[in-house]
């Protein structure tokens, strides 16, 4: 009889320690602060090593917070995500209608943002789970199209505004161009001076491609860059002309503010006018890509929709 008491507050204190250690519902696990910047476009990015996440708007950092991603055998796939679908009240088809509050839909495998248990390590079947209050604010500045990275370096204590990178037209040349194979979404750029080509993704499906070459005004380190686009400046001589705010890139490459072009085909320069809008996402990569648009090994971009199959 003694033992089963005993086995029984021993089990009671695990849970009660169990529960007491998630953090899901605890205040101190996030930070909110949306009146430093009330405008512009949102990215979110979710660092796998220190089980982070970090908010920024109009390049203003927001928020911040704890996550838990995904254990072994189901861990978070890094990459740059758009947020394809929202749902506030969303159940799992997969594990038994579990409820999963505000809903984020990175990939349509499965993997998305939304409110869950945080004990402190990665826990979940591959989504980022968030702290819920922290879930609910952050769903409604979010929408369709929200760029979401996902990586393993370390979550950055900054974003940098007002970068110039421009797409210019030069000699024509083989380019494909298929815009009803998606027609909607967000909308996002691949350019690999490895390979010199760039591509066209929308909501995940690749509409467009051919072969470009940067001009570079400055020497700038290796590596993969990430930026949103901020919209259209006017210069003196009338021209607008896209501004990025840089949201990942090399050690020391956010003070670069200007230093490339991308040219193309006249024909494709014409598009990428017509589809780039404030909130697309540019990635400039010195890799080679692949058939998966890998910049890094296990790091895929700009490939939300298809993602989860990798």
């Amino acid at each position: 009889m003694k033992s089963s008491r005993l086995f029984l507050g021993v089990f009671a204190a695990a849970t009660v320690l169990g529960i007491s250690q998630d953090k899901q519902y605890d205040p101190s696990s996030f930070t909110w602060n949306p009146k430093l910047s009330e405008s512009g476009p949102v990215v979110v990015s979710v660092n796998l090593k220190s089980q982070k996440a970090a908010v920024y708007r109009g390049g203003v950092l927001i928020g911040s917070c704890l996550v838990s991603t995904g254990r072994q055998g189901y861990e978070t796939p890094t990459g740059v995500f758009h947020i394809l679908e929202k749902d506030a009240d969303h159940h799992s088809s997969k594990y038994n209608n579990a409820s999963m509050p505000y809903t984020e839909r990175l990939t349509w495998g499965g993997v998305a943002l939304h409110a869950g248990g945080l004990p402190g390590y990665p826990s979940s079947h591959g989504c980022v789970h968030l702290p819920f209050e922290f879930s609910k604010k952050l769903f409604e500045i979010t929408s369709v199209g929200t760029t979401v990275i996902v990586s393993n370096g370390d979550v950055p204590h900054e974003v940098s505004n007002q970068h110039r990178i421009e797409f210019a037209a030069a000699n024509q040349s083989e380019m494909e161009w298929r815009p009803h194979d998606s027609e909607d979404g967000p909308v996002a750029v691949l350019y690999s001076s490895a390979d010199k080509e760039l591509l066209v993704v929308r909501n995940g499906v690749m509409i467009g491609k051919g072969p470009a070459h940067e001009k570079a005004f400055a020497k700038k380190p290796h590596g993969t860059y990430t930026y949103v686009c901020d919209g259209w400046n006017q210069d003196k001589d009338g021209q607008y002309h896209p501004h990025w705010h840089q949201v990942a890139g090399p050690q020391g490459s956010h003070e670069l503010k200007a230093f490339s072009h991308i040219q193309m085909d006249p024909r494709l320069k014409h598009v990428m006018d017509v589809v780039m809008k404030p909130g697309t996402t540019l990635v400039l990569t010195d890799d080679s890509l692949s058939n998966a648009t890998r910049s890094q090994p296990g790091f895929l971009v700009m490939h939300g929709g298809l993602l989860a199959e990798n």
